[in-house]
């Protein structure tokens, strides 16, 4: 006879059960009833975006493909039913999802063994299974083959990324010093500060104009906006092509010519 097969999970409930006091009471004291055990949530389970690939949903009926003529899973109220033992994995990790830290398994015996190892290596209980010492041997290898294969995953998403931002911090500071190291020339001609250098030639050719009769002022408001800008290299922010190439050359030679007259005006 074929039987229906269900899982039923259960999560912490954050109280603890109520103990019963072993010293006997007095028989004209009338016994307290013991409070009731804290139900498990009874929200129906979610599907994890990770698996809405996997399946396709008709109301509480799930299905692999439009072939299937009957859905391998049943979301019946807060538990999930299947009689598709190849299913398990999925099924589990659906629990896992939704926060589930035990399952109740229902069925027979080579459901409930291929139910508690698929929960065993994604680290689920099963309250009312009892395997036997080489069915929970096989439990503890997939579970360690599950942490072998996850264990790369995690080294390249975590460790590769971390190495490649680091190394990433580390040249954008290094542009950042450049910038601010060379003249406004050499950073026009540098290929990688020559978009941060058109922001610079803006703010000369206002400040010229600004002050006119005031190149101090001038000066200080073209340092003002170079520092912001070395700021923005360090940050990675991007930096938009200016439209005034045309006058950025002439702009850029102009300021470097008042600077080296000023140079050679203090070292007299």
């Amino acid at each position: 006879m074929k039987m229906a097969n269900e899982l039923e999970g259960s999560v912490p409930s954050g109280r603890s059960r109520p103990t019963e006091s072993k010293q006997a009471k007095p028989k004209q004291v009338t016994a307290k009833a013991a409070p009731e055990k804290p139900k498990r949530k009874s929200e129906p389970p979610t599907i994890t975006d990770d698996l809405t690939g996997k399946f396709l949903r008709v109301g509480n009926k799930l299905y692999r493909t439009s072939d299937d003529k009957t859905p391998i899973v049943r979301i019946a109220g807060d538990r999930l039913k299947t009689s598709n033992i190849d299913a398990l994995p999925d099924i589990i990790r659906i629990a896992k999802a939704n926060g589930w830290t035990s399952i109740k398994v229902n069925g027979g015996d080579k459901f409930r063994k291929a139910a508690f190892l698929a929960a065993t290596a994604q680290g689920l209980a099963v309250e009312n299974y009892s395997p036997s010492k080489v069915v929970q041997a096989d439990a503890n290898r997939l579970r360690a083959r599950l942490a072998e294969r996850e264990e790369p995953r995690d080294k390249k998403k975590f460790g590769t990324t971390k190495s490649q931002t680091e190394a990433k911090l580390t040249k954008l500071k290094a542009l950042s010093e450049r910038f601010l190291k060379q003249s406004h020339a050499e950073n026009a001609r540098d290929p990688e500060l020559r978009r941060a250098q058109g922001l610079v030639a803006q703010t000369i050719s206002i400040a010229r104009t600004k002050y006119p009769d005031d190149p101090v002022k001038a000066s200080k408001d073209v340092e003002a906006r170079r520092q912001e800008v070395a700021i923005r290299i360090a940050s990675g922010d991007k930096i938009a092509v200016i439209q005034v190439r045309s006058q950025q050359t002439q702009r850029v030679r102009e300021i470097t010519q008042d600077q080296a007259l000023q140079r050679d005006g203090r070292s007299r």
